[in-house]
């Protein structure tokens, strides 16, 4: 036999959270109470107003985590009265809180689930980034037709060349150029006809690494080399430090 008044069940059926006894004997209590039968009616339509706005899968047991924060969200009683409710009652603000409550802890779980999803998504995206870039180097390291040019660049650096015309790529090392501020960055170009072409950033301290350069040798008759501005940019604002030949 159901211990509460029915008249407070509405949430909880709306959610499926009742007992299948207590489901059964509310469920004939709806027949004979219009009041509760508008109220599950108005509820309902907000739940699925709020699933709407953030549709994605439900992590494993969200269903538990939700009716622990409806069975522990205080609610307000009211005196119960004899026979069914009037029309004429006020409406249930009590039970409106409690399915905002478990509501809400639906809409923080996907909303974790979904930023858990993106930042695996993401992680897996960039390891897999790295994998193929690691690859393609060692593509134009090992290219039948690979060649090495090396250049001295100011104060004793020296920058070295490997480019293969089979590959249409080329990888750059760099020794010996100061380290830089944090609001600049050593970024290399591809000369085509005396043009720049952006050929991607080097590393904070980019003696301690080969970089392989961005884009395609194309036309590219040597690789330049500048200080620009933290991010790069889409020109060179400063004279080349240097710049390294590619022969044919």
């Amino acid at each position: 036999m159901i211990t509460t008044d029915p008249h407070e069940s509405s949430a909880a059926y709306v959610l499926h959270a009742l007992p299948e006894e207590e489901l059964r004997e509310f469920e004939a209590h709806l027949a004979d109470c219009g009041a509760c039968r508008r109220e599950v009616a108005e509820l309902r339509d907000t739940v699925a107003a709020l699933g709407r706005s953030t549709a994605g899968t439900p992590p494993d047991g969200l269903r538990e985590r939700v009716l622990r924060a409806v069975a522990t969200t205080p609610q307000e009683h009211r005196p119960r009265t004899p026979g069914p409710r009037t029309s004429g009652r006020s409406p249930a603000r009590a039970l409106r809180m409690a399915l905002a409550a478990s509501v809400a802890v639906i809409l923080v779980c996907l909303g974790l689930a979904g930023w858990q999803h993106r930042e695996a998504s993401d992680a897996r995206a960039e390891a897999q980034r790295a994998e193929d870039s690691q690859e393609h180097l060692t593509r134009v390291l090992t290219a039948p037709d690979a060649q090495l040019e090396t250049r001295q660049l100011p104060d004793g650096a020296t920058a070295s060349v490997t480019f293969s015309r089979v590959e249409n790529s080329a990888a750059l090392a760099v020794s010996g150029l100061p380290a830089l501020p944090a609001n600049r960055t050593y970024e290399a170009w591809f000369m085509e006809d005396g043009t720049p072409v952006p050929a991607g950033l080097l590393t904070a301290d980019p003696g301690r690494r080969l970089t392989l350069l961005k884009g395609s040798l194309d036309d590219a008759e040597a690789v330049a080399l500048t200080v620009e501005p933290a991010g790069g940019s889409p020109q060179p604002t400063t004279d080349p430090l240097g710049a390294i030949p590619l022969p044919a």
